[in-house]
């Protein structure tokens, strides 16, 4: 599936939104029951371990996020009754 991405370094940020539906998306309830993961980039796949993030880890992932994509401020204004959920992907050991 497609998805927008924030990179940092090696880790890929995934934003939940849903575009501020009720519930957050199919995709991130896979990783949460099942977080390993293939990436594909420019064709290349690649092994990736998803983690949900909290805190201020979960806020310099949505900052960064939000200054590629202003559109994510207000999917999380439609989405008020829900935190939208962070995933950060790592490369697989």
């Amino acid at each position: 599936m497609p998805l927008v991405s924030v990179f940092d370094g090696e880790r890929i940020a995934l934003i939940a939104s849903n575009f501020g539906q009720k519930h957050d998306p199919g995709w991130y309830y896979n990783l949460k029951a099942n977080p390993q993961c293939t990436v594909e980039i420019k064709g290349h796949p690649a092994k990736y371990i998803a983690r949900q993030v909290e805190g201020e880890e979960r806020e310099k992932y949505w900052t960064m996020a939000v200054s590629y994509y202003k559109g994510y401020e207000l999917y999380a204004i439609r989405a008020a009754h829900r935190q939208v959920p962070v995933m950060v992907l790592e490369p697989s050991k």
